[in-house]
């Protein structure tokens, strides 16, 4: 069997990665976008090859519910060992997001390997929270069959300092400590370009919110730009580490990101509102021994991947109904959507926080946005009508991008009172959701 691994650099700009990942061999992608502008959206499209309207899974109904064989299903179902190596909370802990995977490590337990005591397992399955939940793992740590002090000491560096979690160097101890055979696929996602950026060697995190920045309380601009290219400096310089890993028990690995981030481009931070290209415009390169390096110019989508990858597998009838292509063919030229499906709920305390409370029901609004085969890009906005980058493919760009919206399915979905587990809604705090 073909073994495949997909590594989701989290929040990673397609600038900044040309910038720092020149030395990753492959077959580039320089028009490759994203379906959305954050986590839940995107991944929702690499596991089902759709939009995530249509399998009605984004921000207001976050649970994984389609009625359809997602990803990791029709590979595990084909005799492949799945596995879920992931730093973000967010493809973890919301029902669904588990499907298909025969092993699933989270954040917290991704660098936990040998006789360490698994604080994220620990975590996950207890009804104690907070301080009671970490007592308790201590004691577990003192009686139980484990590592006593690397289980303390991990235990501690848990409950203080989140950024030793969900990043690159626990998803390398993982891969390092992990026995692939050679029916292996691999789903992963490190969160070292997310916010809060934490210095590598140490420091205060910086932390900016898209609140932030209609609340006009945006400080020291320069420093929150250098922290997220330091951020994404040491994400490459571990990575390569883990990609030399991969290539040698994997016959393809596929490196992307679901979305990337707002510097301060039309004053605007984060990745929590709109569709600006800096957000949905993202890296991918496909790598495996029989793959010549070189790039393609062609635009494609994260709903390729979908379709790479089972063709990879050898299941085309697994993503019959796919929208996406086999990368290593010569895409068809064919345009593609992009969607903002409005604010996530837990953004209504961000926002109440930084008191812009009033403004929350403007950016709630969905929009949509699309890129032509010939690279132009155009898209609704919240304040400022259709913006647009490029040479519009008709005289009536927005006319075709209703019309390319109209021949989306979308599946309606109530706004969901989303059920979040203490750990998880901490995770999100830290990293500036909630």
């Amino acid at each position: 069997m073909t073994s495949i691994a997909i590594v989701v650099l989290d929040t990673l700009r397609a600038d900044a990665f040309e910038e720092a990942f020149d030395w990753l061999d492959g077959r580039r992608f320089a028009n490759a976008y994203s379906t959305s502008h954050w986590t839940v959206p995107a991944h929702a499209s690499l596991f089902t090859g759709r939009y995530a309207s249509e399998v009605g899974v984004h921000g207001k109904s976050p649970t994984l519910d389609w009625e359809g064989t997602v990803l990791p299903e029709a590979l595990r179902d084909a005799g492949y060992r799945t596995r879920l190596f992931t730093g973000n909370p967010q493809i973890y802990r919301y029902d669904g997001w588990d499907r298909g995977f025969d092993q699933r490590v989270n954040q917290a337990s991704l660098g936990l390997v040998g006789d360490v005591f698994d604080w994220g397992t620990f975590g996950h399955e207890s009804e104690r929270s907070g301080l009671a939940l970490y007592l308790e793992g201590l004691l577990r740590c003192l009686v139980g069959d484990c590592a006593t002090l690397p289980s303390l000491r991990e235990g501690y560096r848990l409950f203080t300092n989140s950024s030793a979690y969900g990043g690159a160097e626990g998803l390398r101890e993982r891969v390092r400590a992990t026995e692939f055979g050679d029916d292996e696929f691999l789903f992963a996602n490190v969160m070292d370009a997310h916010t809060p950026y934490y210095p590598p060697d140490g420091g205060d995190p910086v932390v900016v919110v898209a609140a932030d920045a209609l609340a006009g309380s945006v400080e020291d601009p320069d420093r929150i730009r250098r922290a997220y290219r330091t951020g994404v400096e040491y994400l490459s310089k571990v990575y390569r580490d883990i990609y030399r890993e991969l290539r040698e028990d994997f016959d393809y690995v596929v490196t992307l990101s679901d979305h990337g981030e707002l510097l301060g481009e039309r004053g605007m931070w984060n990745h929590s509102i709109g569709l600006d290209p800096e957000l949905v415009r993202v890296p991918l390169v496909v790598s495996g021994d029989d793959v010549d390096d070189g790039t393609c110019e062609a635009v494609v989508s994260l709903l390729d991947v979908h379709r790479t990858v089972a063709d990879l597998a050898g299941l085309p009838d697994a993503v019959a109904d796919s929208r996406g292509q086999n990368l290593l063919d010569d895409p068809e030229a064919v345009p593609r959507l992009t969607e903002y499906h409005g604010l996530v709920p837990f953004h209504d305390d961000q926002f109440e926080r930084k008191g812009v409370a009033d403004l929350a029901e403007r950016y709630d609004r969905p929009l949509d946005g699309f890129v032509a085969p010939n690279g132009f890009y155009g898209y609704e906005t919240h304040t400022e009508g259709f913006r647009s980058v490029g040479d519009p493919p008709t005289d009536d760009p927005e006319a075709q991008l209703r019309e390319l919206v109209g021949e989306i399915d979308r599946r309606e979905v109530d706004r969901e009172e989303m059920s979040v587990p203490e750990d998880v809604q901490d995770r999100l705090e830290d990293l500036g959701y909630a």
